[in-house]
């Protein structure tokens, strides 16, 4: 990202603050990643599998882009569990990014819903996993598969900003937390954080005065006479940006 540093994401050991590791989302809410939290996952998830650091408080930490590619593989090995897994910007050498988007949106009759995350069924097998890219470049990627993380007694932590790192991605979000660049607008409506794959704009969720929108559609976007048909993101803690496109989307 252009506006602000990546990570952390792994706490070194269970006497750590919050700013020594980053964030988890689970059930709408954002919790800080700091020593406590991981000492406390037996409780918080109700599992006394769950013991991610040493006799001494030391979180077991993947160390090496092997390590980083292997406990996120579906199939990852028991040599992996409670292990958080934190895959850091030296792992990604020879990637980019491109992504066509609209710059005349065009709206459609139909919503198309994406098959992860909140509103409804995925209605055609081309609609974009990627729900948009923030303004400083940004993938807005489609959910993290938590409870797959989770089932394998993994961890894999987002930074204050909402995102980590895979080798396949590199650095996306999933979250919007207000790290990333915005454009206020002159009126109280909230500020422009970025596009989605169909070219409307995607707008904080919360309005200048703490107000969110009471009359957003299924895919959380509505229309003003300002900016025309335009998206406002979900809240961080579910893991989710927008639920659908209202517009027409680039078939790759």
């Amino acid at each position: 990202p252009s506006d602000h540093e990546m990570g952390p994401w792994c706490p070194d050991n269970i006497t750590d603050n919050a700013e020594a590791g980053g964030i988890w989302l689970e059930s709408g809410e954002v919790y800080d990643v700091d020593g406590a939290f991981i000492q406390n996952m037996a409780n918080f998830y109700n599992d006394e599998k769950w013991q991610m650091y040493d006799e001494n408080g030391d979180v077991f930490i993947t160390a090496t882009e092997d390590d980083c590619i292997n406990a996120a593989n579906p199939d990852v090995g028991a040599e992996y569990e409670n292990f958080c897994v934190e895959c850091i910007p030296s792992y990604i050498t020879d990637l980019s990014q491109t992504w066509l988007i609209p710059v005349t949106p065009v709206l459609q009759s139909e919503n198309a819903y994406f098959s992860t995350g909140g509103g409804g069924p995925m209605t055609a097998s081309t609609i974009p996993s990627t729900r948009g890219v923030a303004l400083n470049g940004i993938e807005y990627s489609a959910p993290a598969p938590t409870n797959s993380i989770l089932s394998a007694y993994t961890l894999a932590p987002f930074d204050d900003a909402g995102g980590h790192i895979n080798v396949h991605q590199g650095y996306h979000y999933h979250a919007a937390t207000g790290y990333s660049t915005t454009i206020d607008q002159d009126d109280d409506h909230a500020p422009l954080i970025g596009y989605a794959m169909d070219g409307n704009g995607i707008y904080e969720m919360l309005d200048d005065s703490g107000n969110e929108s009471t009359d957003l559609d299924d895919c959380r976007g509505h229309s003003d006479d300002t900016r025309g048909y335009h998206y406002h993101i979900d809240a961080a803690g579910n893991n989710n940006f927008i639920n659908c496109l209202k517009g027409a989307y680039v078939i790759e």
